[in-house]
């Protein structure tokens, strides 16, 4: 009796052999079709990359500094999207078979990342003119709000200074019905306080105007340096993808 219960034990704890696990090995077709799949992504993105180029090129105000700044701005901040589109598009692996067609395009595309370098290079020239041009526009706007707030001061003072004693007497009840805490006893008093509130007012607006005039400019300089490191790091990286294709305008 104990030997069956032992047999049948030994039964039911025996292990199992495990199934076989068997990998399929992809073929070289499927390789080729998925490289086929990246570099008709890479088409894509660089034919999406140009409409937005195109775009940005219509309607253009090529004596508009800032339309032309902003550009030239816009260019580098969506460099990643033709970089992408060649690095795609050039993606081949060792043995892959280019249809004679297909290689001309190629190698109108390698030239034609020469071209990119060489406009990304230009950007640059465009960037700082512009920053100056802005930067000079901004200034005269600058003057031009600080002198309108000076000769608004010079014809208020010049109307209080003018004023005889009936509209003194009259602004100053008016005066002391909207402000009854603040003390004022006698028109020439209120002349002189109505002054150093306009003084005081045209003092604070220009100190304003002057810190927005100054970030503007930190902005505008901070700005420019930017696009200007990403234009040139943008034209090395055309001019490297022109080099390392090499074997598109040869073949």
């Amino acid at each position: 009796m104990l030997k069956h219960y032992s047999r049948k034990l030994r039964k039911i704890l025996k292990l199992k052999p495990k199934k076989s696990v068997s990998f399929k090995q992809v073929n070289e077709v499927v390789e080729q079709k998925s490289t086929k799949i990246i570099n008709l992504v890479g088409y894509i993105v660089l034919f999406l990359a140009l409409l937005d180029y195109t775009a940005l090129l219509i309607n253009a105000k090529l004596f508009n500094p800032v339309w032309g700044w902003e550009t030239a701005g816009r260019l580098v901040e969506t460099v990643w999207a033709p970089l992408l589109g060649f690095l795609l598009i050039f993606y081949r692996r060792h043995q892959d078979t280019i249809k004679p067609k297909e290689l001309t395009l190629l190698s109108l595309l390698s030239w034609f990342a020469l071209l990119l370098g060489i406009i990304y290079f230009l950007i640059t020239p465009v960037l700082i003119g512009n920053a100056f041009r802005i930067n000079r526009n901004q200034e005269a706007q600058f003057i031009g709000q600080i002198n309108q707030q000076k000769t608004q001061v010079q014809q208020y003072s010049e109307q209080l200074n003018q004023a005889n004693n009936k509209q003194l007497n009259n602004l100053l009840q008016t005066y002391q019905q909207q402000a009854p805490e603040i003390a004022v006893s006698s028109p020439q008093q209120l002349k002189e306080k109505l002054l150093n509130q306009i003084q005081q007012k045209q003092q604070t607006a220009q100190k304003q105007l002057q810190n927005n005039f100054s970030q503007e400019k930190i902005n505008l300089i901070k700005t420019t340096f930017k696009w200007l490191i990403g234009a040139i790091v943008s034209g090395i990286a055309f001019i490297f993808i022109w080099n390392y294709t090499k074997w598109a305008r040869v073949l």
